[in-house]
């Protein structure tokens, strides 16, 4: 009898075990977001872009085209971030999983971006909240207890849709 119980036992913790390790996929209606986060350095101002493509379906596949992108070999985001003279920033990427739409990101870098947006991700799930200006956007995501990597305001050339 004590066989039969660690049997049950052991299938049940085989099981728990790949449930853990299958890659996050998304829903139906949900798109795996690659979020650029482009910090300037020493101020409150960031830039953001909402990078999509349906090869990209899970978590998963997002970091890893994350771990390649970071070694300069980006296989389906492909973008190139050009440095202003005088200025230094930081950029961080985030995967997340979103049901927002948003326009294509203007790649020629020639277009001021001119929506601001609250940028919020928590347990993986990307929420963009629009925002009247960025100072009144900082005032929420301040009162909501300060800018964080996974909460902050950043401009956008990209519109929800």
């Amino acid at each position: 009898m004590k066989k039969g119980i660690s049997g049950a036992l052991a299938a049940a913790l085989v099981t728990g075990l790949a449930a853990f390790f299958q890659p996050v996929l998304a829903e139906q209606d949900e798109k795996v977001y690659l979020v650029a986060r482009f910090d300037l350095d020493g101020t409150t101002y960031n830039q953001v872009v909402f990078f999509q493509d349906d090869v990209i379906t899970d978590l998963k596949s997002c970091k890893r085209e994350m771990m390649y992108g970071r070694n300069g070999n980006w296989q389906v985001y492909s973008h190139i971030t050009n440095a202003v003279r005088g200025f230094t920033y930081s950029l961080s990427y985030t995967c997340a999983l979103g049901r927002q739409d948003f326009s294509g990101w203007d790649k020629s870098g020639q277009i001021n971006p001119i929506h601001t947006y609250e940028v919020v991700i928590r347990d993986q799930s990307l929420q963009v909240i629009p925002r009247n200006s960025y100072s009144a956007c900082l005032k929420k995501v301040r009162s909501a207890g300060g800018e964080t990597a996974k909460r902050y305001c950043a401009r956008s050339t990209q519109t929800i849709q």
